[in-house]
């Protein structure tokens, strides 16, 4: 396969035809055009998810609590759909390297009647929403705000599974300019809504949580819509064959699935572990749960435009291992892992130097003792953000390469080891500690900063596999099409 050659327009310039530092530089440059308009992409969601809940504390602290367990549970619910999903870029890349542009639009076709087939079991979760709340004993206060976000945004699963397939085709055909744009339009109008439909304007009454959720839902139909729309343009059928394609083909959705799944279930084990100790830290009190909601806000805002890096290392893994073999994907990893750990490193920075300036965002409008004794909780947590936040870049662009060459087992299995043993360990060996003997606010902290000692320890864990892997190399050998 490495004689041939990319039909992309505006294919990148080799980066392993001249000298080493020479090609390098130019892998990282092509790492940089793929990846800058996904993390603008990512950014924008991030951003959105951060003021959606900053806006949500100003209306009402409990109202953020509660969306941080309610975000938490519709993504376990739907992050293994997504995840089989947004395979569709990794396995297009392929296609593209192997010079088989013609059946993208086929295999694109399957990967959108898998999305619409998610819907049954999206209005079954809604359904039974305040029943999963209770079988984790949350607090009555918060049961109903958490069971109505859940509820609503589950609207929206089946457009965000539906957005994450489509996407797959300018992601795997390097388009990402295109996503960049359609995100940065779906996330003007999704704060828009958020801050119409969260306080109120006009006719409009104040709809707290409730607004929220229908600001989400919005958005993501608006990227299904916008990309769908993108897609039947008459300039993508010659080559890829979208209109063309419709139609089921039961031996590329098995394809999509084996390839899929362990990926999705991936994203389910690692949502389900993480919220698993959100809850935990949920029923401690509303305190450590509105800290912790603070906290990962800022990490939010760091970690998830590495999610454009990761995905721009799998299309390019898959691009090059067929194009160009293994020499230059490894290139493009290192690529991508510089610019990942640069862009961390920002934060880890900020995270030391400047956790008051951050905070001080929650106060704005919002002075109550339990938001002032969360800010100052919330302080101590960004210490351990500074911690993992740059052994988290490296686990996530390491997966997403090893994704990116079809070893999605690996990526599973691995992350099913590392949560396992996190959550046992967590769970045996967390402290035992007396509220009458230190005081209800001290129990709650030692507690809270138990289960974020286990949520370094699962990201150091995920970090060390992954590059294990990566160095042995096995992945080089694999294939998707």
């Amino acid at each position: 396969m490495s004689g041939k050659q990319s039909s992309v327009s505006g294919d990148p310039e080799r980066c392993g035809n001249s000298s080493a530092d020479e090609s390098f530089l130019r892998c990282v440059l092509e790492v940089w055009r793929v990846a800058l308009p996904l993390m603008v992409s990512a950014g924008t969601f991030s951003l959105v998810l951060f003021a959606d809940r900053t806006l949500l504390l100003w209306y009402d602290g409990e109202s953020m609590s509660a969306s941080m367990a309610g975000g938490n549970f519709f993504w376990v619910f739907v992050c293994l759909p997504v995840g089989i999903a947004s395979m569709t870029g990794a396995i297009v890349s392929q296609y593209v390297g192997a010079n088989e542009q013609e059946r993208i639009g086929r295999f694109l076709w399957q990967s959108v009647w898998f999305s619409l087939l998610t819907t049954p079991a999206f209005v079954v979760i809604a359904l039974v929403a305040r029943t999963l709340f209770e079988t984790t004993g949350q607090p009555d206060h918060l049961l109903e705000l958490e069971a109505t976000y859940l509820r609503l945004l589950m609207i929206g699963a089946v457009g965000l599974v539906l957005e994450s397939a489509l996407s797959g085709f300018f992601s795997g055909t390097e388009r990402t300019q295109v996503i960049m744009w359609v995100s940065l339009a779906s996330g003007v109008v999704n704060l828009l809504l958020n801050v119409i439909l969260i306080f109120g304007l006009g006719p409009i009454p104040p709809l707290g949580i409730t607004g929220a959720a229908i600001g989400s839902v919005i958005a993501f139909w608006t990227k299904a819509i916008c990309y769908g729309a993108l897609l039947l343009k008459p300039r993508y059928e010659s080559l890829y064959h979208i209109r063309g394609g419709f139609g089921v083909d039961l031996k590329l959705g098995r394809k999509l699935l084996f390839f899929g799944f362990p990926t999705g279930l991936m994203y389910f084990t690692e949502s389900a572990g993480f919220t698993v100790m959100v809850l935990r830290i949920g029923s401690i009190g509303d305190v450590p749960l509105r800290a912790t909601t603070m906290a990962i806000n800022f990490n939010m805002v760091a970690f998830i435009p590495l999610v454009g890096v990761s995905i721009a290392a799998s299309v390019l893994v898959g691009r090059h291992l067929l194009e160009s073999g293994p020499q230059r994907a490894v290139k493009s990893v290192y690529a991508g892992l510089l610019i990942g750990c640069a862009y961390s490193l920002i934060w880890l920075i900020a995270y030391l130097a400047i956790p008051d300036t951050m905070m001080s965002l929650y106060q704005l409008s919002d002075n109550s003792e339990d938001s002032n004794a969360a800010i100052q909780i919330a302080k101590t947590l960004l210490s351990f953000v500074a911690v993992y936040v740059l052994l988290d870049a490296v686990q996530l662009i390491l997966a997403g390469a090893l994704r990116g060459a079809g070893d999605t087992w690996f990526v599973l299995f691995s992350g099913l080891l590392a949560s396992s043993l996190t959550l046992l360990v967590g769970f045996t060996l967390e402290p035992q500690v007396s509220a009458e003997s230190l005081g209800l606010l001290e129990a709650q902290q030692q507690i809270l900063s138990w289960w974020w000692w286990m949520l370094t320890l699962w990201i150091w864990l995920l970090g060390t596999f992954m590059t294990a892997r990566f160095l042995q190399g096995r992945w080089k050998r694999m294939r998707m099409v």
